[in-house]
C-alpha cells in the first residue's frame, strides 16, 4: 500500500498543469486515477499516505510518470509497445516472475492472471462491427462477414504488436492496447489486456462462426503491477524494495 501511496502522489505531483485549460489537474476516473472522495477511503490507504508523506519517484531529478494497472500477467510492458510513446528508461518491461522459481509470478494470486473469452460468430459481428468503426476507421454498417482474426505480431512482452481482422468490407490492422477496445467482451467493457496467449478462430467456410481468445493479465501492462506489488510484499519486499522494480533507474525522493 505504501507503493501504491507513492506511486499515486508521483502521478499526481507529474499531472500538475497538465490540464490547466480545464481548470483542474487529473480526471477522478481511470483517464488518470480512480478517486471515489472520503467516503471511499480507507484506514490502511491513509496511514500509507502518513508514512510516506512528501516521498515521490524521479528520475534525473524529474518526477516520472508512475503509472501502474491492476495484473501483469507475468511481464510488465515497456510504454511504447502498447501505445504510441517515446521509450522511457524506467518504464520498460520487467519481469515478475519469482526469482530461483521461473514458473510462479508474485502477480499469480489475481483472477486475472490467466483468462480466456469466447465470442460465437454473431457476437463476434455485432462487436466488431461497432468496434472496428470506433478503432479502425471501418464505414459505419458495412461489416456483414468476420473472415478471419488473425494475430500478426507480437511485442517483447508477448503483448499485441498488430491483430488483423479480414471482413467483407474490407481488412483492418489494430495496434497496441488498441485491441482492448476492439476485442470487448461485452459493450463498456475492456478486452482484460493486450496479452494475448493464443486467438483461435473457429470456421465455417470463408465465415468465423467462433473466436477464442486466451490471455494473461488485467490493465495496459505499463509501470507497477498491483497485484505483483502484493505478492512482492507478502515476500518480505519493502515498498523502496517493490518501487525500484517496476521503476527501475528511479530514486526516491521527498519533496515536503
Amino acid at each position: 500500500v505504501k507503493a501504491q501511496a507513492v506511486a499515486a502522489r508521483t502521478y499526481a505531483i507529474g499531472s500538475l498543469g497538465s490540464r490547466e485549460a480545464l481548470g483542474f489537474d487529473v480526471f477522478a476516473t481511470e483517464q488518470d486515477q480512480v478517486y471515489a472522495g472520503l467516503a471511499g477511503e480507507d484506514p490502511v490507504a491513509a496511514r500509507a499516505v502518513r508514512e510516506t508523506a512528501g516521498e515521490i519517484l524521479v528520475y534525473d531529478g524529474v518526477p516520472i510518470r508512475a503509472y501502474y494497472h491492476s495484473t501483469c500477467g507475468g511481464r510488465t510492458a515497456a510504454i511504447e509497445e502498447v501505445w504510441p510513446r517515446a521509450p522511457l528508461p524506467y518504464l520498460r518491461s520487467v519481469s515478475d516472475a519469482v526469482p530461483g522459481a521461473p514458473e510462479r509470478f508474485y502477480c499469480e494470486s489475481s483472477n486475472r492472471f490467466r483468462w480466456s473469452v469466447r465470442w460465437s460468430g454473431a457476437a463476434l459481428r455485432e462487436v466488431l462491427g461497432r468496434t472496428l468503426v470506433e478503432v479502425a476507421g471501418a464505414p459505419a454498417g458495412a461489416i456483414r462477414q468476420i473472415r478471419s482474426v488473425e494475430l500478426v505480431r507480437r511485442t517483447p512482452s508477448g503483448r499485441v504488436a498488430e491483430l488483423r481482422v479480414e471482413t467483407d468490407a474490407g481488412a483492418y490492422t489494430v495496434r497496441g492496447d488498441s485491441v482492448r477496445r476492439l476485442l470487448r467482451p461485452e459493450a463498456g467493457r475492456l478486452l482484460n489486456s493486450s496479452l494475448l496467449f493464443d486467438v483461435e478462430a473457429e470456421r465455417e467456410g470463408d465465415a468465423v462462426v467462433g473466436l477464442v481468445v486466451r490471455g494473461g493479465g488485467w490493465g495496459h501492462g505499463v509501470g507497477m503491477c498491483q497485484m505483483g506489488a502484493i505478492g512482492r510484499a507478502r515476500a518480505g519486499q519493502s515498498y523502496r524494495e517493490i518501487l525500484r522494480a517496476y521503476y527501475p533507474g528511479t530514486q526516491l525522493r521527498r519533496i515536503y
